[in-house]
């Protein structure tokens, strides 16, 4: 089983924006890692190997109908096709409380976190820290969560505090989506189920991070 994740920009980017965007509510959304030659492995009986996940990747989900509904499955399907198309593959699942005092695993969470790691040995969860929100460029807003599975059911267990690509330098993303309202541009499969035209891979966000990125590293090489 993995140790802890690892959430690259790109990731933890659409995570913020997709929870910025909607503050009166409650967000989840899908988490992507990268489908290796390793994963038959994993199936075969290496579970107990100690290792991280990385987290490249994420596909905000909704920000009204948030429950086990037809449309989850619907979008699950999509997201499957689209991460296998990039040789990606679900890794788990991320979901922010609507109460700003509210961290935990609740009812609804936890479900839809079970229905997503059903298939996915290393599955993950991660619970957006609400309280974090105002102190981005110091902390990482997240809780992380894997699943222990018995017979019949799946808890979920706290694990480590997940990490940031680039470390503590890498934290400077979180008040640049607040300033420059990033956020404004993330589109949920809620968008995309009112207008087809809304694209849910938020390919335009990615190239921002990119850029930013790009500039973060350019300015550590000086």
């Amino acid at each position: 089983l993995s140790s802890g994740i690892n959430a690259e920009y790109g990731a933890y980017a659409k995570i913020l924006s997709h929870v910025v965007q909607y503050p009166y509510t409650a967000v989840n959304g899908v988490l992507l890692t990268v489908a290796t030659d390793d994963d038959d492995d994993d199936v075969e009986g290496n579970k107990d190997e100690d290792r991280r996940v990385d987290i490249v990747d994420a596909v905000p989900l909704f920000h009204y109908n948030i429950s086990l509904t037809p449309m989850l499955t619907v979008a699950l399907t999509q997201i499957e096709e689209y991460a296998s198309n990039r040789s990606l593959k679900i890794a788990g699942y991320y979901h922010a409380n609507e109460y700003c005092n509210d961290s935990e695993v609740g009812f609804v969470a936890a479900r839809i976190a079970d229905k997503i790691v059903e298939n996915c040995e290393e599955g993950c969860m991660l619970i957006v820290n609400n309280e974090l929100l105002n102190h981005l460029a110091t902390e990482l807003p997240f809780k992380l969560f894997h699943p222990v599975r018995s017979t019949d059911r799946i808890d979920w267990k706290e694990g480590d505090k997940p990490r940031l690509q680039y470390g503590e330098r890498g934290l400077t993303l979180g008040p640049e989506i607040m300033k420059s309202q990033l956020y404004r541009s993330v589109v949920d499969m809620d968008n995309h189920y009112d207008n087809v035209r809304c694209n849910w891979d938020n390919a335009a966000l990615d190239e921002t991070v990119k850029l930013f990125s790009e500039s973060l590293l350019s300015a550590a090489e000086e």
